[in-house]
């Protein structure tokens, strides 16, 4: 287990209040209150509702006439001004931005209070009040876009400035840069609270599309409360109910009739294959739904302007088929018979090994690079007769090492996701605000097997590896007086990975007739890695990775206190991150058996000679050189 915690203090003042930036997650509200004749007018109270809740805040204008009223969430508002000898002012349809500090100054007319003046203009879309560039997109843009897959980091392809590499997988942040830094420095914040998988590189949290209410995407100039994201900020904030109860409902997707052909691709998907005769299928489809509105209790609590929910959901259910060429044994292989038609390399008897009076090495070759069955191992014979291999459907080509291509598979990939999303908010009073949001997401890990048709030898492709992701988000505004706010946000992320490997525990050294090994796993007979699957090297993928689990969690607390004082203010801040990681990792407790260079001729130093051998070859004699 490795744990790091980390505190980050911050403190920011700004010599003029239209600079000051708003709050994690949420916008603000300032701006100057005058007279005809110019002079500030203090003490006029200043009333901040939100229309589609009813959530009302308040402030008063300091001696300068300047108010101030933050941590408000994206949408409509509607602010009043007042104060006695003047007449009532009311601004309709102020809209506020995610991160936006919006001034919205007013010139008040002399007359009775009882009179009003009703103010109907759109704010401006130029935030000027900042320093700090990027891009704001709403979440019913986004949701319209055919982003894929619905992942909210896609939002870095409509901003200015980035670069992508590859195909650009919108899954994490590993193929964006955002004005030339680097993809592992870029911060996903969700409803204020880090989202971020800092064990897992780029990975992030997946914020649920159809519950998003804005996203906004800082590139240069970045405030101090994000010191730890230097490579630029996507921060997310998630939508509120209202005291209207909405929902939706969709389904989205495609099947292989509206898939289109790549620009590239030789045939279309319909076309019949020696795998496919129907063709090649593909499925796609993402449904999702939400519902928000005020939290209702028959005859028990009515929340309505006060207490709201949203809840979402999606499922993406993917399944298709990719047609790739591999390799496996061929039955003459399987017999013994490593000629390939002269083109084989020579094989060698390990049992003939032997230093000579001179001190020199060698070894018998095989007639014709051809091992008598008789001299099969009885572990090899097992494997034989399990056949755990697909058998060869295309022609191919062969050179030294065996044959090339000649197998036509299909990758058959199916891909599963469950998103979900919820939020609570609720109102105390104009001055006291709570919040608490939840993000959920599990993925499948379902492999791809290619060449090998037994679940429980294909140890590369067959293992199962599902992922899940839940991040907490608890937020509350104090608004101790006009002129004091403390901003709080209590967050915790959680992931886990497993790998589930279909031969753990069913004992296969007794099956396969290997003593004193253990009853954990099928052994290994060979090195992993990418592509050694087809390759004689790697037995044709007769390789082995024990199961596994790994949960991170990352803990975080910040806290933003803001002061005005006339026409300054001053803002600090603290947050403390703790990381915690645990994995249990279950390697090759039946043992790793490695069979290289055991036919192999050998030249007077011992060595082996090149091209000669072969590893499969050796193999099937159960010449073990190396066993762990």
């Amino acid at each position: 287990m490795r744990l790091r915690a980390a505190l980050l203090l911050y403190a920011a003042p700004w010599f003029f209040v239209p600079l000051v930036r708003a709050q994690i997650g949420a916008a603000t509200l300032t701006g100057h209150v005058t007279d005809p004749s110019g002079a500030v007018v203090p003490g006029v109270s200043v009333t901040v509702v939100q229309t589609g809740t009813n959530f009302e805040f308040t402030a008063l204008t300091n001696a300068e006439g300047i108010y101030r009223v933050q941590s408000l969430q994206p949408g409509a508002y509607r602010v009043t001004f007042e104060i006695a000898g003047f007449k009532r002012v009311v601004r309709e349809g102020v809209e506020l931005r995610l991160g936006d500090t919006v001034p919205v100054d007013v010139v008040l007319q002399v007359g009775a209070a009882s009179d009003s003046i009703e103010i109907t203009a759109q704010t401006q879309m130029l935030e000027t009040e900042t320093s700090a560039t990027g891009a704001v997109q709403t979440g019913e843009f986004l949701y319209k876009m055919p982003l894929y897959q619905r992942y909210v980091n896609s939002t870095l392809h409509l901003v200015p400035g980035m670069q992508a590499g590859g195909y650009a997988y919108g899954g994490d942040l590993g193929s964006y840069h955002v004005a030339g830094q680097r993809s592992g420095a870029i911060g996903l914040f969700e409803d204020g609270v880090v989202g971020n998988d800092p064990g897992a590189g780029t990975s992030t949290v997946k914020p649920l599309q159809n519950s998003v209410a804005e996203v906004k995407v800082l590139t240069t100039t970045l405030p101090a409360e994000y010191g730890h994201s230097a490579g630029g900020v996507v921060a997310v904030v998630k939508k509120t109910g209202t005291n209207e109860l909405h929902g939706m409902a969709s389904a989205y997707g495609r099947t292989r009739s509206m898939q289109h052909r790549l620009f590239f691709d030789r045939d279309r998907t319909t076309k019949p294959t020696p795998t496919a005769p129907d063709g090649l299928p593909g499925f796609f489809m993402l449904p999702d739904g939400n519902l928000g509105g005020p939290v209702v209790i028959p005859k028990l609590y009515d929340g309505r302007n006060k207490t709201f929910f949203f809840v979402g959901y999606q499922r993406l259910i993917e399944k298709k088929i990719a047609q790739a060429f591999g390799v496996v044994p061929t039955p003459e292989m399987k017999a013994g018979d490593f000629s390939f038609g002269g083109l084989g390399n020579p094989l060698y008897d390990p049992a003939t090994t032997r230093q000579l009076a001179d001190g020199t090495w060698t070894r018998e070759p095989f007639p014709n690079s051809r091992i008598p069955e008789s001299r099969f191992d009885p572990v090899a014979r097992k494997i034989l007769q399990m056949d755990p291999w697909r058998a060869p459907n295309y022609a191919g080509t062969f050179n030294s090492g065996g044959p090339v291509g000649n197998l036509l598979y299909d990758e058959f990939a199916r891909t599963f996701f469950d998103d979900w999303n919820a939020r609570v908010d609720h109102q105390f009073t104009p001055g006291l605000r709570l919040f608490w949001s939840l993000t959920g997401n599990w993925q499948s890990g379902y492999g791809r097997p290619t060449n090998i048709r037994i679940t429980d030898l294909d140890a590369t492709n067959g293992n199962y590896q599902p992922n899940d992701v839940v991040n907490h988000s608890l937020g509350m505004t104090w608004v101790a007086s006009p002129t004091l706010v403390n901003d709080m946000r209590v967050g915790y992320f959680r992931r886990r990975q497993d790998r589930f490997v279909p031969s753990y525990q069913k004992n296969y050294g007794a099956i396969l007739g290997i003593p004193n090994i253990s009853p954990e796993l099928l052994p290994s007979f060979a090195a992993g890695g990418t592509g050694t699957e087809f390759t004689p090297d790697g037995i044709y993928g007769l390789t082995v990775t024990g199961p596994s689990r790994t949960i991170g969690e990352t803990l975080s607390l910040r806290d933003d206190v803001t002061r005005m004082r006339g026409k300054h203010a001053f803002k600090l801040g603290y947050e403390v991150l703790n990381h915690r990681f645990n994995a249990t990792v279950t390697n090759r407790p039946s043992g790793d058996f490695r069979f290289d260079g055991m036919t192999e001729g050998l030249q007077p130093d011992g060595n082996t000679a090149p091209r000669t051998g072969n590893t499969f070859a050796g193999f099937l004699l159960g010449y073990v050189r190396q066993a762990t």
